[in-house]
């Protein structure tokens, strides 16, 4: 399973690299911001979404437009749960996270993913 890490702290980000590729998970690229995000989904199956970055909180943007233009499943990475814009249901990891409870809402999200053969291949959309 392919990882888009998308989080714009390197320190986390690398946590989460270790994290992941300890459970088996491949990387494709830490994206610090929205942009950078949508230049790589298209290479993965499954994304950690900080919901705030540094350019605001675009998180559940970002969420939407990999699902509807990739078919990634999700999961948000945030310090408050409470911020997330989450009508969808995805998983959400709270910061400090337990590497177990990484793993197994990286997990979740991959159940959620589309298959890559029913992906959209004109990329993502906003909503």
């Amino acid at each position: 399973m392919r990882l888009l890490i998308v989080e714009d702290e390197p320190g986390i980000a690398l946590v989460i690299e270790d994290v992941a590729i300890d459970a088996g998970f491949e990387i494709t690229g830490i994206a610090g911001n929205m942009s950078e995000a949508l230049e790589l989904g298209s290479e993965a199956d499954v994304a950690i979404i900080d919901v705030r970055l540094g350019d605001g909180i675009t998180g559940p943007s970002i969420a939407r437009a990999l699902f509807s233009g990739f078919g990634l499943g999700v999961v948000y990475f945030t310090l408050k749960p409470g911020l997330n814009e989450n009508p969808e249901g995805r998983a959400a990891v709270t910061k400090p996270a337990s590497p177990e409870r990484i793993v197994d809402a990286l997990s979740m999200a991959a159940k959620n993913a589309r298959p890559r053969t029913d992906r959209v291949a004109s990329g993502p959309t906003f909503h």
